[in-house]
């Protein structure tokens, strides 16, 4: 490997050259040289209109596919994908086939020969099968070196195995991720309760689901201590619960979807099933509470929220179709493009590289001389047209086939 990168703004609060336009040059996997000019023979050249350079993107919450579900995602499939959009360290759930609940589990994705050198740190499930009834071997996997426990997207109602888990969770400094819904309140509906959902004569997920998860975590976190995220939150409330409370607390934190910060329930008025996701699209109010939430840090990641889903489970009527969207490949780019008169773009890419990996204890690349390149050098002003033939995720399940950017990643480079 033999790379120039040229006049690219560094975007990496923790460097010295944070900010600063400077070429860079790579050499077998090793930044060499930092310079605001340098002529290198025999390198490739990356240039363009207007060119960043940021450390890899981290995602927690992926969802991998294999083991057990190969005709969705494979491991070489997704760490292709996470490439394409930037993506160099990938923490992924347990919610295969099997589960991600013992050793060798964790040990199989961890040790994968199809990562292509991404790096993947597995989430092991917090129950048994991630059915919320007994409690797994955290010790055993949290030895192995998993980043955190979680069911996933499976919110746990078992109030007292949370709570347990919170303290097995403790003793070890590993978090629990848990993503708030009551499924009580929950069940049935296909998108957010509101005035959108009664136009449609759809059954709504009301916000109090959430919300009273978030509640009930908050007030557990308190008794048990320990270190909680609320994973991939939507509702305007859950925001205001979540900033008090990290105002009152350590131990709290929160990540959301990407595509919560984008739409909102009326882009439902088509019934396009690639937009039935897990949390659902809100209303106008959440988004615009969400987008506050990333400006103040009481949401201190942007996830991909990536589900691959095979044709035969979106392909269908809405009520039917399975709930989730690919994102890896599309996050940076739609997040940029969609929000950046409402948040900088070094507000964005902190929550998309430093914000998921101090969540999970993950060490910092460097952008420095001598330094191990893991990098994403993107261009903001590279126009391009995300078509079929462009995914690169063995699933297709995204609302942006056809989509126009004016960002693209250009480079991702370990």
């Amino acid at each position: 490997m033999n790379v120039l990168i040229k006049q690219a703004t560094i975007l990496h609060a923790p460097s010295s050259y944070h900010q600063q336009v400077m070429d860079i040059h790579i050499l077998n996997g090793i930044i060499q040289a930092i310079a605001p000019s340098l002529n290198i023979n025999g390198a490739k050249v990356i240039a363009g209109q207007k060119l960043y350079c940021t450390i890899g993107l981290c995602d927690i919450g992926t969802h991998t596919g294999e083991p057990g579900y190969e005709h969705r995602e494979t491991i070489w499939s997704l760490c292709h994908a996470a490439l394409a959009g930037g993506y160099t360290h990938l923490a992924v759930f347990p919610n295969n086939k099997p589960i991600t609940q013992s050793r060798a589990h964790v040990r199989y994705l961890k040790e994968h020969p199809d990562r292509q050198g991404v790096k993947i740190s597995p989430i092991g499930a917090m129950s048994i099968d991630s059915k919320g009834d007994d409690i797994t071997e955290f010790m055993d996997m949290q030895a192995e070196g998993v980043v955190a426990f979680s069911d996933g997207m499976h919110a746990v109602g078992n109030t007292s195995l949370l709570s347990r888990a919170l303290l097995y969770a403790t003793t070890l400094a590993t978090p629990i991720i848990h993503h708030p819904d009551d499924h009580h309140l929950s069940s049935g509906g296909e998108m957010h309760e509101g005035e959108m959902s009664t136009s449609l004569g759809m059954k709504g997920v009301p916000e109090i689901a959430e919300l009273n998860m978030v509640q009930r975590d908050v007030l557990l976190h308190g008794y048990n201590g320990g270190t909680i995220i609320e994973h991939a939150i939507s509702a305007a409330d859950s925001v205001h619960v979540l900033r008090q409370s990290k105002l009152e607390t350590n131990g709290i934190s929160a990540t959301v979807a990407y595509m919560n910060l984008l739409f909102t329930d009326t882009d439902l008025f088509d019934f396009d099933s690639n937009l039935k996701v897990q949390p659902v699209l809100r209303s106008m109010k959440d988004k615009h509470a969400l987008i506050e939430g990333i400006k103040d840090d009481t949401i201190d990641a942007i996830i991909t929220n990536h589900t691959p889903l095979d044709e035969e489970s979106k392909n269908l009527e809405f009520p039917y179709a399975k709930s989730g969207a690919i994102g890896l490949e599309t996050c940076l780019a739609a997040t940029i493009d969609g929000l950046s008169d409402q948040l900088s773009l070094e507000t964005i890419i902190g929550k998309m590289t430093i914000g998921p990996r101090h969540l999970l204890g993950i060490a910092l690349p460097e952008i420095a001389v001598g330094a191990a390149a893991e990098l994403c050098v993107f261009d903001t002003e590279h126009p391009w047209v995300y078509e079929p033939t462009d995914v690169v995720s063995k699933s297709k399940n995204t609302p942006y086939l056809h989509a126009a950017f004016k960002s693209k990643v250009i480079a991702t480079i370990l």
